[in-house]
């Protein structure tokens, strides 16, 4: 999480060197899952009326081993919330908050930045 955050926090500069993405981006989020160590599975977070398992790291406490995550909504092409990642298109920011004691989880699985607010696609009628 450490090195997400130092890499989240430089994305729009030029640094050379990342661990978890492969080329700088025009965005300032590197999207990711978390994996509970109970079971393996994703934690996932309520946002309006969707549930979602995405989320960009907001703030880290090394002292407490907490994180405050804000909560990214899973479109799919139509630009409809979806909660999984079976038809995911895009996520996007929303202004929901968790905070999470990482010592619960075990794993992180990070999305490509260009994932967040990626624009629809442009369908014309025929």
């Amino acid at each position: 999480m450490k090195t997400l955050q130092k890499e989240q926090s430089i994305l729009s500069g030029q640094l050379m060197e990342f661990q978890f993405i492969c080329f700088s981006a025009t965005t300032d989020t590197i999207p990711f899952m978390l994996l509970m160590n109970n079971n393996l599975k994703p934690l996932k977070a309520f946002t309006k009326c969707t549930v979602s398992p995405f989320f960009r790291l907001e703030k880290l406490n090394e002292d407490t081993c907490c994180a405050e995550l804000s909560i990214l909504e899973a479109i799919d092409m139509d630009g409809i919330p979806i909660d999984s990642c079976d038809d995911l298109y895009s996520l996007r920011k929303t202004n929901s908050c968790i905070i999470v004691d990482l010592n619960c989880f075990c794993a992180i699985n990070p999305f490509p930045p260009n994932l967040v607010n990626r624009p629809l696609p442009e369908i014309e009628p025929k």
